[in-house]
């Protein structure tokens, strides 16, 4: 009677159930589901009950199967725990995998958009995603192939566990290896993330789940797709607009086009920096300027204006502005039509990295949102994803996920930051729109580096210095124009598709 009522009906119902709701949409069958759920829940739970608090009259029973023992008794409530928090987010990831396999078996951006209801923005994440193992042995821009680029640039960054980190690039050793992760690595990364949240009261468990898998927010996801677009649209354009991702000829560009920048320096041919405690040949770096056949791009070191000193610890590196912009002059080598009347290159993101005591980059910050850059131009909240670097046991005692703008204060100074305002954010836009029509119209997205840097006349307002173009950026968690974003995405990605595949 137990084993009837309590473990099949549950079951046969959960399976009626996924077959009533295969083809309903996702919204309708999270409805069903929640409102009905306590008919599967109170039956498991009862089970649990059942098998580890038995009681006098359950005791017989138990002796009839000694082979399973305490240990099998704990498996099975864990079993059940588990499935307890599967089954509500089980349909979003059975969409999840046929979306993945309707791509790998031929099938299109358009007719996915129609046959599974997804916009824009959540389309290109899936279709792009789904694309990555037959990306990975195309040209890149920047490496020698898509996966080359992978290696080198996930091998610092790791899934947040709280305990080891492991080197996402892993994950991009062959092509097995990526459609694992697409497959079981990102579903299982979502789970428990979604579930660690819930408990921590930062989100729905189902709502945090479905949007890590679709709509992803979280900067990770948004990065590695900004990655794919930039490397599918050079690959398909041959544009030379990319190559201004290499240092050098993003400030030659800088230069051609009047466009404020760190200067070069042409002296010396040779740089020898040398450790004042070092001995034996070692704390030695011969650095041969890239003015004259070298590969070392040789400059003096900027400082950060007043205005944004006082908003910094004494010892700090110079803090600079990341500015998101998108561009829709790829599409014309890509053989769509381009809306005449819009405006070519738009900034879509403005962040401020307060660096952090000590620090030489400030890659070491915490990252400070801009929420309104045209018009208030005041800092936000600010937020961190230092745990998504700790590789190894650094990783111990971290979060696993962390609410976006959780940082009032500066954590060195205890100075509270949001409220607080950087001098020509608006100008800073402005400079970074112009430069991407200018320098690499071609490029989808591109992330800007600016420094608000001190005059030799202290009394002088800051100089605004482009310091580098990032052509595969993220947004650093800031408020993001997600309409302009999904619309740069969705038009990309379509004529992507028709360039590619006909």
């Amino acid at each position: 009677f137990c084993f009837k009522f309590l473990l099949l009906h549950p079951v046969s119902s959960f399976i009626s159930l996924l077959i009533r709701s295969s083809s309903k949409n996702m919204a309708v069958s999270r409805r069903r589901f929640g409102r009905k759920s306590g008919r599967f829940v109170l039956p498991f739970f009862a089970l649990a009950l059942f098998l580890l608090v038995p009681s006098k009259q359950t005791q017989n029973t138990l002796a009839m199967v000694p082979e399973v023992g305490t240990a099998g008794l704990v498996a099975l409530a864990v079993a059940i725990v588990l499935a307890l928090m599967l089954l509500p987010l089980l349909l979003p990831l059975l969409k999840y995998w046929r979306i993945m396999f309707f791509f790998w078996f031929g099938g299109r951006y358009a007719d996915a958009k129609k046959r599974f209801g997804l916009n824009g923005r959540s389309c290109s994440h899936l279709y792009s995603l789904a694309l990555v193992p037959w990306l990975m042995s195309k040209p890149h821009y920047r490496t020698g192939t898509f996966r080359e680029d992978m290696r080198t640039n996930l091998r610092n960054v790791v899934l947040p566990t709280g305990f080891y980190g492991l080197p996402l690039s892993v994950w991009a050793l062959t092509r097995l290896h990526a459609v694992v992760a697409i497959l079981v690595v990102i579903p299982f990364a979502a789970f428990w993330g979604a579930w660690y949240r819930r408990l921590l009261g930062m989100d729905s468990a189902y709502a945090c789940f479905t949007r890590t898998l679709f709509d992803p927010r979280d900067w990770f996801q948004l990065w590695r797709l900004n990655c794919r677009l930039a490397s599918m649209t050079a690959l398909a354009t041959k544009s030379p607009d990319f190559e201004k991702e290499d240092k050098w000829n993003f400030i030659k560009g800088c230069y051609d086009n009047n466009l404020p920048t760190t200067p070069a320096l042409e002296l010396p041919k040779t740089l020898v920096a040398k450790d004042v405690n070092e001995e034996g040949g070692m704390g030695i770096h011969v650095l041969k300027n890239v003015l004259h056949g070298g590969n070392w791009l040789l400059q003096e070191k900027l400082l950060n204006h007043s205005d944004v000193a006082k908003l910094l610890p004494k010892e700090s590196p110079l803090s600079t502005m990341r500015v998101v912009t998108g561009s829709y002059g790829a599409l014309k080598l890509l053989g769509a039509s381009v809306d005449k009347n819009k405006k070519l290159c738009n900034s879509l993101c403005a962040v401020w990295r307060a660096g952090r005591e000590g620090a030489s980059t400030d890659h070491s910050c915490v990252m400070v949102d801009i929420p309104d850059p045209r018009g208030a131009q005041v800092l936000g909240t600010g937020s961190t994803s230092a745990h998504w670097y700790a590789a190894g046991f650094k990783s111990f005692g971290k979060s696993l996920s962390t609410v976006d703008g959780s940082i009032d204060h500066h954590p060195d100074t205890d100075l509270l930051l949001r409220g607080c305002k950087l001098p020509q954010v608006k100008e800073a836009l402005e400079l970074c729109e112009r430069s991407h029509e200018l320098l690499i119209p071609s490029v989808p997205l591109a992330g800007w580096d600016v420094a608000f840097a001190a005059q030799d006349d202290p009394k002088a307002p800051p100089k605004l210095v482009l310091l580098e173009a990032n052509l595969s950026c993220n947004f650093f968690r800031g408020t993001v124009n997600w309409e302009e974003y999904g619309n740069i995405l969705d038009l990309h990605f379509q004529a992507l598709d028709r360039k590619f595949f006909g």
